[in-house]
Protein backbone atom coordinates (compact mmCIF):
# COMPACT_ATOMS: atom_id res chain seq x y z
CA UNK A 1 0.00 0.00 0.00
CA UNK A 2 1.16 3.21 -0.57
CA UNK A 3 2.17 5.65 2.20
CA UNK A 4 0.68 9.03 3.30
CA UNK A 5 3.77 11.06 1.51
CA UNK A 6 3.42 8.83 -1.53
CA UNK A 7 -0.36 9.97 -1.85
CA UNK A 8 0.19 13.55 -1.30
CA UNK A 9 2.34 13.83 -3.94
CA UNK A 10 -0.52 11.55 -5.88
CA UNK A 11 -2.93 13.95 -4.66
CA UNK A 12 -1.13 17.42 -5.62
CA UNK A 13 -0.48 15.97 -9.15
CA UNK A 14 -4.13 15.45 -10.00
CA UNK A 15 -4.63 18.79 -8.79
CA UNK A 16 -1.65 20.08 -10.88
CA UNK A 17 -3.42 18.52 -13.66
CA UNK A 18 -6.73 19.98 -12.95
CA UNK A 19 -5.15 23.30 -13.09
CA UNK A 20 -3.55 22.60 -15.99
CA UNK A 21 -6.66 21.52 -17.89
CA UNK A 22 -8.78 24.43 -16.28
CA UNK A 23 -6.84 26.85 -18.23
CA UNK A 24 -6.08 25.40 -21.19
CA UNK A 25 -10.35 25.26 -21.33
CA UNK A 26 -10.57 29.10 -21.65
CA UNK A 27 -10.24 29.32 -24.84
CA UNK A 28 -13.63 27.52 -25.63
CA UNK A 29 -15.54 27.19 -22.39
CA UNK A 30 -14.81 29.83 -20.07
CA UNK A 31 -17.62 29.30 -17.30
CA UNK A 32 -16.61 25.31 -16.95
CA UNK A 33 -12.85 26.86 -16.68
CA UNK A 34 -13.76 28.56 -13.71
CA UNK A 35 -15.93 25.59 -12.43
CA UNK A 36 -12.63 23.39 -12.12
CA UNK A 37 -10.50 26.07 -10.90
CA UNK A 38 -12.65 27.03 -8.04
CA UNK A 39 -12.55 22.87 -7.66
CA UNK A 40 -9.15 22.76 -8.13
CA UNK A 41 -8.55 25.43 -5.19
CA UNK A 42 -11.04 23.66 -2.80
CA UNK A 43 -9.24 20.23 -2.99
CA UNK A 44 -5.85 22.46 -2.54
CA UNK A 45 -7.21 23.79 0.63
CA UNK A 46 -8.23 20.56 1.44
CA UNK A 47 -5.09 19.18 1.43
CA UNK A 48 -2.80 22.17 2.66
CA UNK A 49 -1.26 22.23 -0.97
CA UNK A 50 -0.03 25.70 -0.84
CA UNK A 51 1.30 25.71 -4.26
CA UNK A 52 -1.46 24.49 -5.48
CA UNK A 53 -3.69 27.42 -3.46
CA UNK A 54 -1.35 29.87 -4.87
CA UNK A 55 -1.94 28.95 -8.95
CA UNK A 56 -5.70 28.51 -8.48
CA UNK A 57 -6.00 31.87 -7.58
CA UNK A 58 -3.41 33.52 -9.87
CA UNK A 59 -6.01 31.46 -12.95
CA UNK A 60 -9.18 32.53 -11.49
CA UNK A 61 -8.33 36.06 -10.97
CA UNK A 62 -6.92 35.73 -14.54
CA UNK A 63 -10.47 33.88 -15.20
CA UNK A 64 -12.19 36.82 -13.84
CA UNK A 65 -10.12 39.16 -15.87
CA UNK A 66 -11.49 37.76 -19.09
CA UNK A 67 -15.11 37.94 -18.03
CA UNK A 68 -14.44 41.82 -16.87
CA UNK A 69 -15.24 40.84 -12.67
CA UNK A 70 -12.08 42.85 -11.72
CA UNK A 71 -13.33 43.45 -8.32
CA UNK A 72 -13.76 39.37 -7.92
CA UNK A 73 -10.09 39.03 -9.32
CA UNK A 74 -8.73 40.65 -6.73
CA UNK A 75 -8.85 38.80 -3.40
CA UNK A 76 -7.40 36.01 -5.96
CA UNK A 77 -4.39 38.52 -6.82
CA UNK A 78 -3.68 39.13 -3.87
CA UNK A 79 -3.76 35.58 -2.04
CA UNK A 80 -1.46 34.64 -5.07
CA UNK A 81 0.73 37.44 -4.61
CA UNK A 82 1.61 36.68 -0.87
CA UNK A 83 2.70 32.97 -2.11
CA UNK A 84 4.66 33.73 -4.68
CA UNK A 85 6.47 36.58 -3.35
CA UNK A 86 7.74 34.56 -0.45
CA UNK A 87 8.42 31.42 -2.50
CA UNK A 88 10.53 33.72 -5.06
CA UNK A 89 7.83 31.83 -7.80
CA UNK A 90 8.83 33.64 -11.17
CA UNK A 91 6.69 31.68 -13.49
CA UNK A 92 3.56 32.21 -10.64
CA UNK A 93 5.17 35.93 -10.16
CA UNK A 94 5.13 36.58 -13.81
CA UNK A 95 1.62 35.34 -14.71
CA UNK A 96 -0.27 37.54 -11.63
CA UNK A 97 2.13 40.75 -12.88
CA UNK A 98 0.64 39.69 -16.25
CA UNK A 99 -2.50 39.54 -15.04
CA UNK A 100 -2.92 42.60 -13.19
CA UNK A 101 -1.23 44.56 -15.99
CA UNK A 102 -4.07 43.36 -18.53
CA UNK A 103 -7.00 44.30 -15.93
CA UNK A 104 -4.93 47.99 -15.47
CA UNK A 105 -4.63 47.64 -19.53
CA UNK A 106 -7.74 46.94 -20.53
CA UNK A 107 -9.46 49.41 -18.07
CA UNK A 108 -7.79 52.58 -20.07
CA UNK A 109 -4.78 52.17 -17.21
CA UNK A 110 -2.18 52.25 -18.89
CA UNK A 111 0.68 54.07 -17.02
CA UNK A 112 0.14 51.06 -14.23
CA UNK A 113 -0.89 48.05 -16.74
CA UNK A 114 2.48 48.89 -18.25
CA UNK A 115 4.57 48.32 -15.18
CA UNK A 116 3.00 45.25 -14.48
CA UNK A 117 3.51 44.05 -18.20
CA UNK A 118 6.99 44.96 -18.26
CA UNK A 119 8.21 43.08 -14.85
CA UNK A 120 5.79 40.19 -16.02
CA UNK A 121 7.72 40.30 -19.38
CA UNK A 122 11.47 40.47 -18.03
CA UNK A 123 10.42 37.30 -15.34
CA UNK A 124 8.93 35.01 -18.49
CA UNK A 125 12.46 35.89 -20.42
CA UNK A 126 14.15 35.12 -17.47
CA UNK A 127 12.49 31.51 -17.36
CA UNK A 128 12.26 31.45 -21.09
CA UNK A 129 8.78 30.65 -20.93
CA UNK A 130 8.48 31.52 -24.81
CA UNK A 131 4.64 31.24 -24.96
CA UNK A 132 3.98 33.51 -22.41
CA UNK A 133 6.76 36.49 -23.15
CA UNK A 134 4.53 36.60 -26.99
CA UNK A 135 1.54 36.89 -24.74
CA UNK A 136 2.88 39.79 -22.81
CA UNK A 137 5.07 41.63 -25.36
CA UNK A 138 1.71 41.62 -27.71
CA UNK A 139 0.20 43.45 -24.50
CA UNK A 140 2.72 45.88 -24.74
CA UNK A 141 2.53 46.21 -28.42
CA UNK A 142 -1.14 47.52 -28.10
CA UNK A 143 0.17 50.18 -25.58
CA UNK A 144 2.44 51.52 -28.41
CA UNK A 145 -0.72 51.56 -30.72
CA UNK A 146 -2.48 53.22 -28.13
CA UNK A 147 0.45 55.75 -28.68
CA UNK A 148 0.20 56.17 -31.86
CA UNK A 149 3.35 54.50 -32.38
CA UNK A 150 2.74 52.58 -35.06
CA UNK A 151 5.88 51.79 -36.18
CA UNK A 152 7.30 50.72 -32.89
CA UNK A 153 3.49 48.54 -32.61
CA UNK A 154 4.27 46.76 -35.99
CA UNK A 155 7.84 45.54 -34.95
CA UNK A 156 6.58 44.24 -31.01
CA UNK A 157 3.42 42.17 -33.29
CA UNK A 158 6.20 40.77 -35.68
CA UNK A 159 8.57 40.06 -32.83
CA UNK A 160 5.44 37.84 -30.43
CA UNK A 161 5.02 36.44 -34.06
CA UNK A 162 8.81 35.36 -34.36
CA UNK A 163 9.04 33.75 -30.56
CA UNK A 164 5.52 32.05 -31.33
CA UNK A 165 6.96 30.71 -34.41
CA UNK A 166 9.98 29.81 -32.98
CA UNK A 167 8.18 26.81 -30.75
CA UNK A 168 5.33 26.28 -33.37
CA UNK A 169 2.93 28.06 -31.18
CA UNK A 170 -0.19 28.87 -33.65
CA UNK A 171 -2.15 30.43 -30.85
CA UNK A 172 0.45 32.97 -30.22
CA UNK A 173 0.90 33.55 -34.03
CA UNK A 174 -3.05 34.24 -34.51
CA UNK A 175 -2.59 36.33 -31.13
CA UNK A 176 -0.26 39.32 -32.70
CA UNK A 177 -2.20 38.80 -36.48
CA UNK A 178 -5.09 40.11 -34.85
CA UNK A 179 -3.76 43.54 -33.83
CA UNK A 180 -0.99 43.51 -36.92
CA UNK A 181 -4.54 43.10 -39.45
CA UNK A 182 -6.10 46.36 -37.63
CA UNK A 183 -2.16 48.17 -38.07
CA UNK A 184 -2.71 47.36 -41.81
CA UNK A 185 -6.27 48.76 -41.93
CA UNK A 186 -5.04 52.12 -40.66
CA UNK A 187 -2.38 52.48 -42.98
CA UNK A 188 -4.54 51.73 -45.86
CA UNK A 189 -2.85 48.49 -46.53
CA UNK A 190 -6.54 46.87 -47.21
CA UNK A 191 -5.06 43.65 -49.16
CA UNK A 192 -2.66 43.35 -46.66
CA UNK A 193 -4.86 43.61 -43.70
CA UNK A 194 -7.64 41.03 -45.02
CA UNK A 195 -4.56 38.88 -45.96
CA UNK A 196 -3.55 38.69 -42.39
CA UNK A 197 -6.83 38.45 -40.52
CA UNK A 198 -8.29 35.71 -42.66
CA UNK A 199 -4.57 34.39 -41.37
CA UNK A 200 -5.60 34.66 -38.13
CA UNK A 201 -9.30 33.32 -38.42
CA UNK A 202 -7.59 30.47 -40.35
CA UNK A 203 -5.09 29.64 -37.20
CA UNK A 204 -8.39 30.40 -34.78
CA UNK A 205 -10.11 27.57 -36.45
CA UNK A 206 -7.49 25.34 -36.59
CA UNK A 207 -6.37 25.38 -32.91
CA UNK A 208 -9.77 25.74 -31.27
CA UNK A 209 -9.71 28.99 -30.16
CA UNK A 210 -13.08 29.97 -30.17
CA UNK A 211 -12.62 33.50 -27.63
CA UNK A 212 -9.29 34.38 -29.94
CA UNK A 213 -11.63 33.84 -32.86
CA UNK A 214 -14.43 36.27 -32.11
CA UNK A 215 -11.94 38.63 -31.41
CA UNK A 216 -10.55 37.57 -34.99
CA UNK A 217 -13.78 38.06 -36.76
CA UNK A 218 -14.28 41.23 -35.23
CA UNK A 219 -11.01 42.65 -36.86
CA UNK A 220 -12.34 41.29 -40.53
CA UNK A 221 -15.64 42.75 -39.64
CA UNK A 222 -13.83 46.06 -39.34
CA UNK A 223 -11.92 45.72 -42.37
CA UNK A 224 -15.71 45.11 -44.39
CA UNK A 225 -17.29 47.85 -42.77
CA UNK A 226 -14.00 50.23 -44.00
CA UNK A 227 -15.06 48.77 -47.44
CA UNK A 228 -19.02 49.47 -46.91
CA UNK A 229 -19.33 45.85 -47.93
CA UNK A 230 -21.92 46.05 -44.90
CA UNK A 231 -23.76 42.75 -45.15
CA UNK A 232 -20.38 40.75 -44.52
CA UNK A 233 -19.26 42.92 -41.85
CA UNK A 234 -22.80 42.64 -40.14
CA UNK A 235 -22.39 38.66 -40.28
CA UNK A 236 -19.01 38.99 -38.87
CA UNK A 237 -19.57 41.48 -36.33
CA UNK A 238 -23.12 38.69 -35.33
CA UNK A 239 -20.79 35.71 -35.03
CA UNK A 240 -17.83 37.14 -33.17
CA UNK A 241 -20.98 38.74 -30.62
CA UNK A 242 -22.74 35.59 -30.42
CA UNK A 243 -18.45 34.08 -29.62
CA UNK A 244 -17.85 36.62 -26.98
CA UNK A 245 -21.40 36.02 -25.33
CA UNK A 246 -21.00 32.91 -25.03
CA UNK A 247 -17.13 32.88 -23.65
CA UNK A 248 -18.98 36.30 -21.05
CA UNK A 249 -16.06 37.82 -22.88
CA UNK A 250 -17.57 41.31 -22.11
CA UNK A 251 -14.97 43.48 -23.43
CA UNK A 252 -15.28 41.86 -27.06
CA UNK A 253 -19.00 42.20 -26.11
CA UNK A 254 -18.89 45.92 -26.10
CA UNK A 255 -16.23 46.42 -28.48
CA UNK A 256 -18.09 44.51 -31.18
CA UNK A 257 -22.09 46.37 -30.53
CA UNK A 258 -19.97 49.91 -30.52
CA UNK A 259 -18.65 48.91 -34.49
CA UNK A 260 -22.16 47.31 -35.34
CA UNK A 261 -23.43 50.22 -34.27
CA UNK A 262 -21.67 52.37 -36.26
CA UNK A 263 -22.40 49.81 -39.11
CA UNK A 264 -25.98 49.96 -38.81
CA UNK A 265 -26.01 53.94 -38.51
CA UNK A 266 -23.66 54.44 -41.76
CA UNK A 267 -25.94 51.84 -43.56
CA UNK A 268 -29.08 53.59 -42.59
CA UNK A 269 -30.45 51.40 -40.13
CA UNK A 270 -30.78 53.57 -37.18
CA UNK A 271 -33.09 51.68 -35.35
CA UNK A 272 -30.65 48.41 -35.15
CA UNK A 273 -27.81 50.87 -34.32
CA UNK A 274 -29.58 52.26 -31.63
CA UNK A 275 -30.38 49.34 -29.97
CA UNK A 276 -26.79 48.14 -30.48
CA UNK A 277 -24.91 50.84 -29.19
CA UNK A 278 -27.17 50.82 -25.81
CA UNK A 279 -26.92 47.10 -25.15
CA UNK A 280 -23.04 48.40 -25.79
CA UNK A 281 -23.75 51.27 -22.87
CA UNK A 282 -26.02 49.29 -20.56
CA UNK A 283 -22.42 46.23 -20.77
CA UNK A 284 -20.25 49.34 -19.59
CA UNK A 285 -21.92 50.66 -16.53
CA UNK A 286 -19.88 50.86 -14.11
CA UNK A 287 -16.89 49.60 -15.88
CA UNK A 288 -14.28 51.73 -16.54
CA UNK A 289 -14.25 51.56 -20.20
CA UNK A 290 -15.13 54.72 -21.20
CA UNK A 291 -13.04 55.30 -24.61
CA UNK A 292 -15.76 52.40 -25.74
CA UNK A 293 -18.52 54.26 -23.94
CA UNK A 294 -17.63 57.99 -25.30
CA UNK A 295 -17.34 56.67 -28.89
CA UNK A 296 -21.06 54.93 -28.63
CA UNK A 297 -22.58 58.14 -27.18
CA UNK A 298 -21.02 60.13 -29.64
CA UNK A 299 -22.51 57.93 -32.78
CA UNK A 300 -26.14 57.87 -30.55
CA UNK A 301 -25.74 62.09 -30.52
CA UNK A 302 -24.92 61.89 -34.39
CA UNK A 303 -28.35 59.40 -34.76
CA UNK A 304 -30.60 61.76 -32.75
CA UNK A 305 -28.98 64.92 -34.70
CA UNK A 306 -29.82 62.84 -37.54
CA UNK A 307 -33.72 62.48 -36.62
CA UNK A 308 -33.90 66.34 -35.61
CA UNK A 309 -34.19 64.80 -32.06
CA UNK A 310 -32.58 67.78 -30.20
CA UNK A 311 -33.70 67.12 -26.43
CA UNK A 312 -31.73 63.72 -27.22
CA UNK A 313 -28.68 64.36 -28.86
CA UNK A 314 -27.82 67.12 -26.17
CA UNK A 315 -28.17 64.00 -23.42
CA UNK A 316 -26.37 62.07 -25.81
CA UNK A 317 -23.72 64.56 -26.41
CA UNK A 318 -23.40 65.40 -22.23
CA UNK A 319 -22.39 61.80 -21.83
CA UNK A 320 -20.26 61.86 -24.73
CA UNK A 321 -18.30 64.98 -22.92
CA UNK A 322 -18.86 63.76 -19.43
CA UNK A 323 -16.66 60.17 -20.90
CA UNK A 324 -14.21 61.94 -22.83
CA UNK A 325 -13.24 64.62 -20.64
CA UNK A 326 -12.53 61.61 -17.94
CA UNK A 327 -10.53 59.68 -21.21
CA UNK A 328 -8.68 62.69 -21.80
CA UNK A 329 -7.46 63.52 -18.18
CA UNK A 330 -6.38 59.49 -17.58
CA UNK A 331 -4.68 59.59 -21.41
CA UNK A 332 -2.08 63.04 -20.41
CA UNK A 333 -1.60 61.23 -17.50
CA UNK A 334 -0.80 57.56 -18.99
CA UNK A 335 0.81 58.90 -22.12
CA UNK A 336 3.63 61.02 -19.76
CA UNK A 337 4.44 57.80 -17.30
CA UNK A 338 4.23 55.55 -19.77
CA UNK A 339 6.60 57.20 -22.79
CA UNK A 340 8.85 57.42 -19.32
CA UNK A 341 8.55 53.48 -18.73
CA UNK A 342 9.01 52.97 -22.67
CA UNK A 343 11.65 54.90 -22.94
CA UNK A 344 13.27 53.41 -19.82
CA UNK A 345 13.09 49.95 -21.30
CA UNK A 346 14.00 50.93 -24.64
CA UNK A 347 17.13 52.30 -22.74
CA UNK A 348 17.58 49.18 -21.17
CA UNK A 349 17.35 47.17 -24.01
CA UNK A 350 19.96 48.96 -25.93
CA UNK A 351 22.31 48.82 -22.90
CA UNK A 352 21.87 45.20 -22.44
CA UNK A 353 22.90 44.85 -25.90
CA UNK A 354 25.89 46.63 -25.87
CA UNK A 355 26.70 44.53 -22.49
CA UNK A 356 26.29 41.59 -24.45
CA UNK A 357 28.23 42.63 -27.69
CA UNK A 358 31.43 43.90 -25.45
CA UNK A 359 30.74 40.81 -23.33
CA UNK A 360 30.99 38.19 -26.37
CA UNK A 361 34.31 40.87 -27.47
CA UNK A 362 35.85 40.70 -24.26
CA UNK A 363 35.25 36.73 -24.61
CA UNK A 364 37.05 36.76 -28.43
CA UNK A 365 39.85 38.77 -27.02
CA UNK A 366 40.55 36.33 -23.94
CA UNK A 367 40.11 33.25 -25.86
CA UNK A 368 42.89 34.94 -28.70
CA UNK A 369 45.10 35.86 -25.73
CA UNK A 370 44.81 32.42 -24.21
CA UNK A 371 45.66 30.50 -27.52
CA UNK A 372 48.60 33.03 -27.61
CA UNK A 373 49.55 32.63 -24.45
CA UNK A 374 49.63 28.47 -24.72
CA UNK A 375 51.31 28.48 -28.30
CA UNK A 376 53.94 30.63 -26.96
CA UNK A 377 54.65 28.66 -23.51
CA UNK A 378 54.69 25.60 -25.62
CA UNK A 379 57.29 27.08 -28.18
CA UNK A 380 58.97 28.48 -25.20
CA UNK A 381 59.56 25.13 -23.78
CA UNK A 382 61.78 23.49 -26.10
CA UNK A 383 64.66 26.23 -26.06
CA UNK A 384 63.99 26.28 -21.97
CA UNK A 385 64.39 22.18 -22.19
CA UNK A 386 68.37 22.43 -24.14
CA UNK A 387 69.32 25.29 -21.49
CA UNK A 388 68.39 23.05 -18.76
CA UNK A 389 70.03 19.96 -20.49
CA UNK A 390 73.20 22.29 -21.36
CA UNK A 391 73.68 23.30 -17.57
CA UNK A 392 73.86 19.34 -17.06
CA UNK A 393 77.30 20.06 -19.53
CA UNK A 394 78.23 22.64 -18.00
CA UNK A 395 78.45 20.42 -14.45
CA UNK A 396 80.43 17.71 -16.26
CA UNK A 397 83.23 19.53 -18.30
CA UNK A 398 83.50 23.02 -16.15
CA UNK A 399 85.71 22.82 -12.90
CA UNK A 400 86.17 26.71 -12.15
CA UNK A 401 84.00 27.29 -8.49
CA UNK A 402 83.13 30.82 -10.11
CA UNK A 403 82.25 29.77 -13.02
CA UNK A 404 79.76 26.93 -11.94
CA UNK A 405 78.57 29.95 -9.52
CA UNK A 406 77.31 31.91 -11.78
CA UNK A 407 76.00 28.71 -14.14
CA UNK A 408 73.82 27.57 -10.72
CA UNK A 409 72.22 31.35 -10.77
CA UNK A 410 71.32 31.36 -14.32
CA UNK A 411 69.93 27.83 -13.86
CA UNK A 412 67.73 28.58 -11.07
CA UNK A 413 66.17 31.56 -13.48
CA UNK A 414 65.77 29.22 -16.16
CA UNK A 415 64.09 26.42 -13.72
CA UNK A 416 61.70 29.44 -12.63
CA UNK A 417 60.81 30.42 -16.12
CA UNK A 418 59.98 27.12 -17.23
CA UNK A 419 57.48 26.58 -13.36
CA UNK A 420 55.96 29.91 -15.27
CA UNK A 421 55.43 28.32 -18.54
CA UNK A 422 54.07 25.05 -17.13
CA UNK A 423 51.70 27.27 -15.10
CA UNK A 424 50.44 28.84 -18.02
CA UNK A 425 50.02 26.02 -19.62
CA UNK A 426 47.70 24.44 -17.31
CA UNK A 427 45.90 27.17 -16.45
CA UNK A 428 44.97 28.13 -20.36
CA UNK A 429 44.52 23.94 -20.44
CA UNK A 430 42.33 24.23 -17.53
CA UNK A 431 39.88 27.62 -19.06
CA UNK A 432 39.76 25.59 -22.04
CA UNK A 433 38.46 22.33 -21.48
CA UNK A 434 35.42 20.62 -20.80
CA UNK A 435 34.64 19.43 -17.50
CA UNK A 436 34.30 16.14 -17.37
CA UNK A 437 32.13 14.50 -14.05
CA UNK A 438 34.01 11.45 -12.71
CA UNK A 439 34.23 9.98 -8.77
CA UNK A 440 36.80 11.59 -7.16
CA UNK A 441 39.42 9.78 -4.93
CA UNK A 442 40.96 12.33 -2.43
CA UNK A 443 43.30 10.01 -0.78
CA UNK A 444 45.00 9.33 -4.14
CA UNK A 445 45.20 12.93 -5.44
CA UNK A 446 46.36 13.97 -1.83
CA UNK A 447 49.20 11.48 -1.94
CA UNK A 448 50.48 11.66 -5.74
CA UNK A 449 50.51 15.75 -4.92
CA UNK A 450 52.74 15.09 -1.97
CA UNK A 451 54.66 12.83 -3.85
CA UNK A 452 55.24 15.69 -6.84
CA UNK A 453 57.03 18.01 -4.25
CA UNK A 454 59.57 15.42 -2.27
CA UNK A 455 62.20 17.53 -4.45
CA UNK A 456 61.71 20.62 -2.55
CA UNK A 457 64.46 21.71 -0.09
CA UNK A 458 62.45 21.30 3.08
CA UNK A 459 60.03 18.71 2.30
CA UNK A 460 61.56 15.75 4.86
CA UNK A 461 60.86 18.06 7.65
CA UNK A 462 57.60 18.29 6.77
CA UNK A 463 55.10 16.07 9.00
CA UNK A 464 51.92 15.51 7.31
CA UNK A 465 48.45 14.82 8.81
CA UNK A 466 45.62 14.15 5.78
CA UNK A 467 42.13 12.83 7.42
CA UNK A 468 39.89 11.98 4.40
CA UNK A 469 35.72 11.24 5.32
CA UNK A 470 35.25 7.64 4.11
CA UNK A 471 31.92 8.39 3.59
CA UNK A 472 32.54 11.06 1.06
CA UNK A 473 30.99 10.69 -2.50
CA UNK A 474 32.03 12.98 -4.96
CA UNK A 475 31.58 13.72 -8.58
CA UNK A 476 33.33 16.57 -10.20
CA UNK A 477 36.19 17.62 -12.61
CA UNK A 478 39.32 15.39 -11.82
CA UNK A 479 41.32 18.10 -13.16
CA UNK A 480 40.34 20.61 -11.85
CA UNK A 481 40.11 19.47 -7.93
CA UNK A 482 43.51 17.63 -8.52
CA UNK A 483 45.01 21.45 -9.47
CA UNK A 484 43.09 23.06 -6.25
CA UNK A 485 44.91 20.29 -4.01
CA UNK A 486 48.10 20.61 -5.86
CA UNK A 487 48.72 24.45 -5.39
CA UNK A 488 47.15 24.02 -1.94
CA UNK A 489 49.86 21.20 -0.77
CA UNK A 490 52.52 23.36 -3.16
CA UNK A 491 51.74 26.69 -1.23
CA UNK A 492 52.29 24.98 2.31
CA UNK A 493 55.27 23.26 1.57
CA UNK A 494 56.58 25.70 -0.21
CA UNK A 495 55.96 28.53 2.98
CA UNK A 496 56.85 26.29 5.97
CA UNK A 497 58.68 27.52 8.04
CA UNK A 498 62.17 25.80 9.67
CA UNK A 499 62.35 27.49 12.95
CA UNK A 500 59.54 25.01 14.41
CA UNK A 501 58.65 21.85 13.64
CA UNK A 502 56.54 21.90 10.42
CA UNK A 503 53.49 20.25 9.71
CA UNK A 504 50.99 20.22 6.83
CA UNK A 505 47.75 19.12 7.71
CA UNK A 506 45.01 18.52 5.31
CA UNK A 507 41.07 17.10 5.98
CA UNK A 508 38.36 17.03 3.65
CA UNK A 509 34.85 16.07 4.75
CA UNK A 510 31.25 16.75 3.76
CA UNK A 511 29.51 20.16 5.15
CA UNK A 512 26.12 19.36 6.88
CA UNK A 513 22.51 20.46 5.64
CA UNK A 514 24.08 21.39 2.09
CA UNK A 515 25.37 18.94 -0.89
CA UNK A 516 28.86 19.83 -0.56
CA UNK A 517 32.14 19.12 0.48
CA UNK A 518 34.86 21.18 2.60
CA UNK A 519 38.47 21.29 1.46
CA UNK A 520 40.74 22.50 4.45
CA UNK A 521 44.57 22.63 4.22
CA UNK A 522 46.21 24.39 7.76
CA UNK A 523 49.90 24.36 8.18
CA UNK A 524 52.26 26.13 10.84
CA UNK A 525 54.24 28.34 8.04
CA UNK A 526 55.29 31.67 7.89
CA UNK A 527 52.04 32.97 7.39
CA UNK A 528 50.65 35.67 5.39
CA UNK A 529 50.92 39.89 6.33
CA UNK A 530 48.00 41.65 6.65
CA UNK A 531 49.36 44.13 3.73
CA UNK A 532 49.22 41.05 1.31
CA UNK A 533 46.18 39.55 2.20
CA UNK A 534 43.92 41.49 -0.61
CA UNK A 535 46.37 40.77 -3.11
CA UNK A 536 47.57 36.81 -2.82
CA UNK A 537 44.68 35.67 -5.62
CA UNK A 538 46.19 37.85 -7.95
CA UNK A 539 48.10 37.05 -11.18
CA UNK A 540 52.40 36.89 -10.47
CA UNK A 541 51.50 38.30 -6.72
CA UNK A 542 54.37 36.91 -4.11
CA UNK A 543 54.52 38.08 -1.26
CA UNK A 544 57.73 36.73 -0.46
CA UNK A 545 60.10 37.24 -2.60
CA UNK A 546 62.64 34.82 -0.73
CA UNK A 547 60.22 32.10 -1.91
CA UNK A 548 60.61 30.72 -5.52
CA UNK A 549 57.87 30.15 -7.64
CA UNK A 550 55.66 32.14 -10.52
CA UNK A 551 53.16 33.56 -8.39
CA UNK A 552 50.27 31.88 -10.56
CA UNK A 553 49.58 29.17 -8.05
CA UNK A 554 46.97 30.82 -5.66
CA UNK A 555 45.41 32.24 -8.77
CA UNK A 556 44.82 29.09 -10.62
CA UNK A 557 43.30 27.87 -7.41
CA UNK A 558 41.01 30.49 -7.29
CA UNK A 559 39.99 30.03 -10.95
CA UNK A 560 39.86 26.01 -10.72
CA UNK A 561 37.78 26.58 -7.75
CA UNK A 562 35.17 29.24 -9.47
CA UNK A 563 34.91 26.95 -12.41
CA UNK A 564 33.45 24.16 -10.35
CA UNK A 565 31.15 26.94 -8.58
CA UNK A 566 33.16 26.82 -5.43
CA UNK A 567 34.32 29.73 -3.14
CA UNK A 568 37.64 29.77 -0.91
CA UNK A 569 38.36 31.29 2.09
CA UNK A 570 41.46 31.25 4.30
CA UNK A 571 42.81 32.75 7.43
CA UNK A 572 46.35 33.68 8.13
CA UNK A 573 48.67 34.92 10.95
CA UNK A 574 52.10 36.25 10.33
CA UNK A 575 54.39 34.13 11.70
CA UNK A 576 51.87 31.38 13.07
CA UNK A 577 50.97 29.73 9.56
CA UNK A 578 47.53 30.10 7.49
CA UNK A 579 44.15 27.97 6.85
CA UNK A 580 42.85 27.69 3.40
CA UNK A 581 38.78 26.18 3.60
CA UNK A 582 37.55 25.27 -0.33
CA UNK A 583 34.07 24.79 -0.51
CA UNK A 584 33.17 22.49 -3.83
CA UNK A 585 29.22 21.63 -4.64
CA UNK A 586 28.61 17.91 -5.34
CA UNK A 587 27.29 18.17 -8.56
Amino acid sequence: MPDSKETAISQEESIDNLLEKALKLRVSDISQSIKLTKDALELSTKNEYAKGQAYAHSYLAFLYMIVTKHKEAQPHIDAALEYFQESKDKYGLAFTYNTIGSIHYKTDDYHVGLKYLLQAYDLFKEINDVVNQSRTLKSIGSVYQFFNDYTKAEETYKNCILLSESINDLNGVSNALNPLSGLYLKEGNVNKAFETINQSIELKQQTGDTRGLGFALYGRAKIHDHLERFEEGEKDYLKGLELHEELQEHVGCMMTLNKLGQLYMKWGKFELAKKRLLECIKKGKGSHHNLILYRAYKTLYQIAKNENKMEEALMYIEYHNEHKDKVQKRDVKNVIKSLKAISKVEMLEREAKWQKEKKEEVQKKNRELDNFVYKVSHDLRGPISSLMGLHNVVNLDIDDEKSLKYFAMYHEQIQRLETIILDFIDLTRMKESKIVKSEIDFREIIDQCIKAYNYMPNFKTIQFKINVDSSIEFYSDKSSVNSIIQNLVENAIKYSSSRREPFVKIEISPLECVDSIEIKVEDNGIGIQDEYKEKIFDMFFRANSNVQGSGLGLYILKTATERLNGKVEFESHYNKGTVFRIILPNP
